[in-house]
Formats: C-alpha cells, structure tokens, sequence
C-alpha cells in the first residue's frame, strides 16, 4: 500500500503542515521582536559607552585641570565581541578634539546633534550617538553592517532549535501515533488471523475507547452474518425435508397415471394436481418465512388500516369458510393505521382464521374481535374446534409442528409469529372453554409525526 494513503502519514503530513504553518504565522512577529531588543540593546550600548568615557573624561579633567592636550590622543575603546566596531570620539565645544579612539572615521563622528542618529560614509552606514556633558561632547558610533551581522547571528542562534523542535516535534508526533494505532494493527491481525468460518464475536479487552464502537460494530455485523447463514441453511434444510415427500408422491401418481387408463389414471393426475398446489403453497410460505426472517427490508411497503387489514383477510377466507357452513362474526372496527405492512399484517390475520376455519366443525361458528390497547391493535380470533393440549401450546409456533391427524405445512403460526416478531407486535395462544382455541395478534399503530 502506498505509504501516502495510510491514515499514519495522512496524520502526520496534517499536524507537521500545522505546527510548521503556525510557527511560520508567528515567526514574523518573534523576530521583529527580536530585532526591536537587539537594535535597542545596541543603541544602549552606544549610549553607556558615551556615558562612560563622559564620565572618566570629567575625573581626568579633574585630577589636571591644567593640562590642555594639543593633539588629539587615542583612546582605545573597543567592544569585546567586535573590537573595531565601536568608535568614539571627545572634543570641547569649540569643536577641538580632546580624544579619538584608534580606527575611528573622523568624518563620521564630525559634529552631529545629541541623541541617536544615522550617517552614512563611503556607502558605509553608520549609527550615532552624541552626548553633550559640561564643555565636553562625546560622540560613539558603530557600523550598521556589523550590526546586521551580529543580527543574523541571533535569528540563526533562534531559528536553529526551531528547526531542531519541529523535527523533535514531528517525531515525537510520529511514535505517538504508531502507539495510537497499534490496537487498529492488533485488531487487522486478529481478523486476518481468523478461520473464514469462524464468525464468533471479536473477544479483544484491550480495546480504547475510540476503537470500541468498531468492534462492537464488527461484532454485530458477525452476528448478522451468522444469522444469515443460519436461515439460509435452515431454509435449505427445510425445504429439503417439506419438498421430498410431496416430490415423491407427484412422481409416484405419474408413473400410476402412466400406466393405467380411465378413470385410475384420471385420479392420479387429480392427486397430482392437489400435491403441486400443496408444494406450491409450501414454496410461498417457506419464501415468505425467508423474506420476513431475513434483511428484507419493507419500508416502502404500503400500510393501512386495521379495519381495510381485516377486510382483505376476510376476502380471502370466505369461500372456505362458506364451504363448510362456518359463519364468521366480525365485532367492532378501528380507522387507525397499523405500523406494518398491509399485506403482511392481513397474511399473518389470514393464517389465523385458515387455522380457524380447519379446526372448527361444520356449521360453527367464528368469532372476530378487533380492539385498540395503547398504542396496539389487537385481532382475537375464537374458533370452536377440540383445542389444543397445554403441553403442545409452545410447540404451535415452531416451524412444521402439525397437530395428529391433521394436514398443512405447519408453517401457519410460524409465518404469524415471525411477522409479528420482525414489526414489534406478539402473538399469543390460550385455550378457550370448554373447547376451542383463541389467538391473539397484536401490531403496533402508526403514529404521525408531529
């Protein structure tokens, strides 16, 4: 991988960029800060060293008043770092020279107003200072050239343990960040490390807090995935189990059909025709169980009322319910919209009375109840059929549990179940005195925002 897209060398491109753009921000300011205390510093020193030859000038004047020099004398003046840069110069106020020190430009020191000023000889620039004391005018001067000199001298001496710092900094910055991301490296070489089958849950303690929500992440989308992967091979699994029969008998009923003429023939191909119908029906049901128990997402799925659910559902119920004489007493009714899918909730409704309608004898009766509790819709269906026993109760839900003697796929309450489940409703079953079944269906209402 190309070390320029690693997030390591993004980060540390972006803080070197950083600390280097706000030191180039404040280093204008500094070094004019610099230069502001250097050039007062020497301006200072040019004032000191008038004041201190005024002064030893004054004692000597003192000690032999009398003495009156005819020449000028050399005064050896000089600074310690820069020996011949400092020139001074003495003389009266009649303009005669009392003392010069060794070197010094006569022409630059010639009369000059007291206090600081500029002078510049032979394209030489010179920065002066003039102090009047008694009958003496003492004048000091150095070059602005050994000044710019002794200025770059200090901006390297400042600049270098910048330079110094920020590569410090930079790899300081570095480590640190190679420390920061080495639980991300333990993380890769744990997944990296990992069988392709094995979908447990990351088990890694030593995670920072930045980290966390990725593996908790990681750990979830594990769980999907194994989920997955459990539906799709109990999906597989169960199709193989429900299919072989059905399969069997339709190859079974050909080969009869086959065979024989008349009517024997004209009944296996009637046995074939049920047994298609009933493996199709397996096929949708087993696909709508996938559907409802996986990612599928419904959120586009158009939703309605309880009362127009429960109308689709008694459409498709009526003619069964008919052909055994079964009446089917609807109570009640709600305008409110139910947080589900329309055509899965009335499905889930649908299973219900079908189970309803098998188990109930001819000429019975069917009771339909629809009810609001809070914020739920609740359907109660009663039937009147021989119940089921308190042992078998919890089993009625699982997939492919048929009660004795009795058809179907034994998918029918599995189906109510999981999409109940899958949109935050239940479903409960109770038995209903002296016989008969009674299922609840409960399912959310849509609340409007407000």
């Amino acid at each position: 991988m190309n070390a320029r897209h690693t997030l390591r060398w993004r980060l540390l491109v972006m803080i070197g960029i950083a600390v280097t753009g706000l030191w180039l921000i404040l280093a204008p300011w500094l070094l004019q800060g610099v230069r502001s205390e250097v050039q007062k510093s020497l301006d200072d020193r040019l004032a000191a060293s008038a004041r201190m030859v005024a002064s030893l000038m004054r004692q000597q004047q003192r000690v032999s008043p009398q003495t009156q020099p005819e020449r000028a004398s050399r005064v050896p003046i000089a600074s310690p770092r820069f020996p011949s840069t400092l020139a001074c110069k003495v003389s009266n106020l009649r303009g005669e020279v009392v003392a010069l020190s060794q070197g010094a430009p006569e022409e630059v020191l010639e009369r000059t107003p007291d206090g600081y000023s500029f002078r510049e000889v032979s394209g030489e620039r010179w920065r002066i200072y003039t102090l009047t004391v008694d009958n003496l005018r003492v004048t000091t001067a150095d070059q602005i050239r050994i000044r710019d000199s002794l200025m770059n001298a200090v901006v390297l001496a400042a600049v270098l343990p910048f330079a110094l710092a920020l590569i410090g900094t930079l790899a300081v910055v570095w480590f640190g960040i190679r420390q920061g991301f080495r639980p991300l490296n333990t993380l890769s070489q744990s997944v990296a490390q990992r069988d392709v089958h094995d979908l447990e849950p990351l088990a890694w303690d030593g995670t920072p807090a930045e980290v966390k929500p990725l593996v908790e992440s990681m750990n979830r989308l594990l769980v999907r995935i194994q989920q997955g992967l459990e539906r799709e091979r109990r999906f597989t699994g169960d199709a193989a189990h429900e299919l072989r029969t059905p399969l069997t008998a339709i190859k079974t009923q050909l080969q009869v059909a086959r065979m024989t003429q008349g009517a024997r023939a004209d009944h296996a191909l009637d046995q074939v025709e049920r047994a298609v119908e009933r493996l199709q029906a397996t096929l949708e049901q087993l696909l709508l169980l996938a559907r409802i128990e996986g990612n599928v997402a419904f959120d586009d799925a158009p939703m309605t009322t309880a009362d127009e659910i429960t109308s689709m559902a008694l459409t498709d119920v009526t003619a069964k319910a008919a052909q055994k004489g079964i009446q089917i007493h609807y109570r009640t009714a709600c305008a409110d919209k139910v947080a589900a899918p329309a055509a899965l909730v009335s499905t889930a409704l649908r299973n219900l009375l079908d189970n309803a309608i098998k188990f109930s004898p001819p000429d019975s009766s069917i009771e339909l109840k629809i009810a609001v509790e809070r914020d739920m819709v609740l359907w109660t269906v009663r039937d009147q059929g021989p119940g089921v026993p308190a042992e078998r109760m919890q089993e009625l839900t699982r997939r492919f549990v048929r009660l004795e003697g009795q058809g179907g796929s034994g998918l029918g309450l599995a189906i109510v179940d999981a999409i109940s489940s899958r949109f935050g409703g239940s479903l409960s079953l109770a038995q209903r005195l002296p016989h008969g079944l009674i299922t609840e269906l409960r399912m959310p209402l849509l609340r409007e925002r407000a």
